[in-house]
């Protein structure tokens, strides 16, 4: 039996929100303010729902390696890296070798809405959190958006 060649891939993501400011009510028995935060998800050419993410490139740092996927595949320049995530390990085939990948995913709030999607992507949507975890395809995601801070 042959044996398969193994890689090892390293990739950045991120959890982006956004907070309409006339979204944002407070309770008048509790006296807390809550808001009606969205997160950003893209559509890939195969159908499934994600987050951003790509790979580290010419030794970036995880802050590199976001502003320059943020605005590479969402067009966002402005925005605030709020809390460190966690990981996403898998595996998968590519031209008969395996790979091995982790993805540092990062919890990012954007200054506004407007989105211009790269030829990656065939659509985006902005969604409150429950849609959103129905809507992502990998159980993966579904785990990075609960480890979000409300």
């Amino acid at each position: 039996m042959q044996k398969r060649k193994k890689d090892y891939e390293e990739s950045v993501g991120a959890v982006i929100s956004y907070t309409p400011l006339q979204s944002m009510y407070l309770n008048s028995r509790s006296r807390k303010l809550y808001n009606t935060r969205q997160f950003l998800l893209l559509k890939s050419p195969r159908g499934d729902w994600n987050f951003v993410k790509g790979h580290r490139e010419n030794n970036e740092t995880d802050y590199q390696t976001l502003r320059r996927e943020i605005q590479e595949e969402t067009g966002i320049r402005r925005f605030s890296v709020l809390q460190y995530l966690g990981d996403v390990n898998y595996t998968f085939i590519k031209k008969s070798i395996e790979i091995e990948k982790i993805v540092k995913f990062y919890h990012v709030s954007a200054f506004n809405s407007q989105i211009i999607i790269s030829q990656e992507h065939v659509d985006y949507a902005w969604l409150g959190y429950e849609q959103a975890k129905k809507l992502l395809t990998f159980w993966q995601s579904k785990d990075i958006l609960e480890r979000v801070s409300t």
